[in-house]
């Protein structure tokens, strides 16, 4: 393993600087969910589903601490259940419900015997617009990354991003656009993010796919169309230890990150080993909007624990930073499983989003084409600390989560990736995931869902867009700052077009009130040249002539 210490250094400030933000962390939370040493072996592994036909049946099932593994449609909830106690728990509650998976490690086995089965059978490849036949592995996505940015440097290179895991891993990613190596096209940026959650393996081959099928198509009017006026960015692997460990086979079910101890690195091979596998913190909760609210725990050893404060783990501040720093107008964050496209917000107290209705009517399109329900994500039970929520509400970008499949956290191969990818079967009718993604990528180019700024400058000058505000987790008095801070170097015309999200932050627009962007102009030596204050509404235009 490649260590490097100065970004795991960096790594551990962070997480420091979060735990100052500590607070009493049962405050607002159900005791049901308490600490639990690991459990003994109690019989195999089950998934049982739950019937749950109001959403306070489901909040109350999801506060009983145990693992949820997904749903099918919205009126049951499937759960993980190791022991009898969990299966008290679920009966102490009133719940019952029906195994539909006996034996998780022997359902395991069958899955790795059809995919092996599948792949003997297609010795020209699958239809997907890699080939592949079965799931890579954690040093697959970097190599095929690497080779596709190698293969078409103008269109594509490879990110690594700010901080390395707590096992020190690289966390990677790929940018494709029609001249990727522009810093100065302005254009919107569309982020497609996989395995938030360890075994959640499809999450990451869908988005790879697309990178694909991208490069390969190219030339293409609708996708030439796309990549002239979109950067997409995909990180496949937002989890890389926890999915090492998943798909490495010390632990298939391992959900959560490999941090043991709040505000420590592991020793090494310590989060794979079976005492450790309940430990971690879930990053799907450790987003700053809202954090430490419903729908997560205060417990580490629950698959909901949203750690030792906002943005304290390695694999957040990646995004947050990569989000913060980008113009990322469309954000889709991939999980499985549940045929849902989820739309802010996740906790059913919040109010209704300003951008309701474009959100809602984009997560229609975006989900007829899988088959899916487009809900909001209180619908299905409530969440805080989600990706999407801190993006819409720091960013103003729209921002969604797809819970694919309703087959498991990893299916067959053919059936969990393969067939949903193009869709076209009787379960999914429509262009598949590949169509919703497209929706996405069209809708990115849109002005009318964001916002423009243009104008005239030095060519060669860099033009900075920044903001600082204050983001509030459940706690408000805990409210920290955020950034968005962005930049792009005037072209050689002196003319300039920029495309932004809005000025003014979702819950300043609900109030009825306005926010300002605050944009610099810079000489080479980083000297200010000129300021103004810009403000911009979601499909407006601002033009700003700066003296510089």
């Amino acid at each position: 393993m490649t260590m490097n210490l100065q970004r795991r250094k960096v790594a551990l400030v962070g997480a420091g600087a979060a735990l100052v933000l500590g607070l009493p962390l049962a405050v607002g939370h159900s005791a049901a969910g308490a600490p639990k040493p690991t459990p003994p072996e109690d019989g195999p592994t089950q998934i049982v589903r739950v019937e749950t036909p109001t959403r306070a049946d489901r909040n109350k099932v999801a506060d009983l601490g145990l693992d949820l593994a997904g749903t099918v449609g919205v009126d049951s909830i499937d759960v993980i259940v190791e022991t009898s106690a969990d299966r008290a728990a679920l009966a102490r509650a009133g719940f019952s419900g029906q195994v539909v998976v006996k034996d998780v490690k022997a359902a395991e086995r069958e899955r790795v015997a059809a995919d092996k089965a599948y792949a003997a059978a297609k010795p020209g490849g699958s239809t997907l617009p890699s080939r592949r036949t079965a799931y890579r592995t954690l040093a697959d996505y970097g190599t095929e990354m690497a080779a596709l940015a190698a293969s078409y440097p103008t269109q594509a290179r490879m990110l690594t991003l700010n901080h390395d895991s707590l096992e020190g891993r690289d966390v990677q990613g790929i940018e494709i656009s029609n001249g990727v190596n522009a810093s100065d096209d302005g254009k919107p940026t569309y982020l497609l993010l996989g395995v938030h959650h360890a075994r959640e393996w499809p999450s990451a081959e869908l988005v790879t796919e697309f990178a694909y099928d991208l490069l390969q198509n190219a030339a293409t009017t609708r996708i030439q169309n796309i990549l002239d006026s979109v950067r997409v960015l995909i990180v496949p692997v937002v989890n890389p230890d926890g999915f090492q460990v998943s798909r490495g086979g010390a632990y298939e079910l391992k959900r959560k990150n490999c941090r043991l101890t709040d505000g420590q690195f592991p020793a090494d091979g310590a989060c794979a080993l079976r005492a450790n596998r309940a430990l971690g913190t879930d990053p799907n909760r450790n987003y700053g909007a809202l954090w430490n609210g419903p729908g997560a725990s205060p417990f580490p050893t629950d698959e909901t624990y949203f750690g030792a404060g906002p943005f304290s783990e390695p694999e957040t501040q990646n995004i947050r930073e990569l989000i913060s720093s980008r113009q990322v107008v469309t954000m889709i964050s991939n999980h499985t499983y549940s045929a849902l496209v989820l739309r802010p917000p996740g906790w059913n107290g919040a109010e209704t989003p300003a951008d309701d209705a474009l959100m809602t009517s984009l997560g229609d399109q975006m989900a007829a084409q899988m088959s899916y329900q487009s809900i909001r994500g209180y619908e299905l039970y409530n969440t805080s600390g989600t990706t999407e929520d801190w993006s819409y509400t720091a960013t103003g970008g729209l921002g969604f989560t797809f819970e694919h499949g309703t087959q498991g956290f990893h299916p067959q191969f053919a059936t969990g990736v393969v067939g949903p990818y193009s869709g076209g079967t009787r379960k999914m009718p429509g262009g598949g995931v590949r169509e919703a993604f497209l929706i996405a990528a069209e809708s990115s180019a849109n002005a009318a869902r964001h916002s423009v700024i243009e104008g005239t400058a030095t060519p060669g000058v860099t033009l900075r867009l920044t903001k600082t505000f204050q983001t509030e987790p459940w706690n408000p008095a805990l409210a920290f700052p955020d950034t968005l801070e962005s930049t792009l170097v005037v072209p050689a015309s002196g003319a300039w077009t920029w495309h932004v999200n809005p000025s003014t932050r979702p819950a300043v627009t609900a109030a009825g009130g306005t926010e300002t962007w605050t944009l610099t102009c810079e000489n080479p030596a980083g000297t200010v040249l000129d300021t103004q204050q810009v403000t911009v509404a979601r499909g407006g235009t601002a033009t700003e002539n700066l003296a510089c």
